[in-house]
């Protein structure tokens, strides 16, 4: 958003100085013409509501990042008890152009996680996430991220493969905060609601030995450092 303001600063300038403008301007005619002062009152207020909301307002595609960020800070939150039980969670590794929003690894295995805040209802059905819109059912439509989580979570497991020659299957979870009325569904990709994720993580059978949770874990740390050197 900052980044935002500071190439569009200009633009800023001339809407603030033109909101002052008209604010000032209705404050003196109200003076002037007092039996419409009400009037010129609304005036200046809607010049300066209207440069408040274009400014704290910003494109669809920031509030659509800000939504993302705000589905993984649940996530984050939602693995702390985890964590405090030996689980260890890596959290926003680069991966191209786009990112892994956390690994959680424990006993039940290791988990590709990708949080979503969709704007609509979500259902899963044949391995299909569809989000509809307003109880409308013309304003759905098939959400692409399976399919990208899936890759991810091949990805991840070729490379700890290569770079440990530990063959360690990587389950990829999305994890929904928002209105999912299924609340779990386990598919190839595994969707479940935000609420759910941690008793679900710790409901799974175990797959590695207590004592091998830190080896994986620096695996799979290792199979993703190539990654976080570039980015870094």
């Amino acid at each position: 958003m900052k980044a935002w303001r500071q190439r569009n600063r200009v633009l800023f300038r001339w809407l603030a100085a033109s909101a002052w403008l008209m604010l000032i301007g209705s404050l003196v005619l109200s003076r002037v013409v007092s039996s419409q002062a009400w009037l010129f009152g609304v005036l200046g207020g809607m010049a300066f509501a209207v440069y408040l909301t274009f400014r704290l307002s910003g494109p669809g595609w920031i509030e659509n990042w800000q939504q993302g960020v705000w589905g993984e800070q649940s996530t984050a939150k939602a693995l702390r008890p985890l964590e405090r039980l030996g689980w260890v969670v890596l959290h926003d590794l680069p991966a191209g152009r786009g990112n892994v929003d956390h690994i959680a690894i424990g006993a039940g295995g290791v988990f590709l996680l990708d949080s979503k805040r969709l704007g609509g209802s979500a259902t899963v059905t044949d391995g299909i996430l569809t989000v509809e819109r307003f109880g409308d059912s013309d304003l759905q439509y098939t959400h692409p991220g399976p399919g990208h989580l899936l890759g991810l979570a091949r990805e991840t497991h070729d490379r700890v493969r290569a770079a440990t020659r530990l063959s360690q299957w990587v389950t990829p979870v999305m994890v929904m905060w928002g209105d999912f009325p299924q609340r779990l569904v386990e598919d190839r990709c595994v969707y479940l609601h935000g609420d759910e994720l941690a008793a679900w993580l710790a409901s799974q059978p175990q797959r590695i030995a207590p004592n091998r949770v830190g080896q994986v874990a620096e695996a799979v740390k290792a199979a993703w450092k190539p990654v976080l050197a570039d980015a870094g």
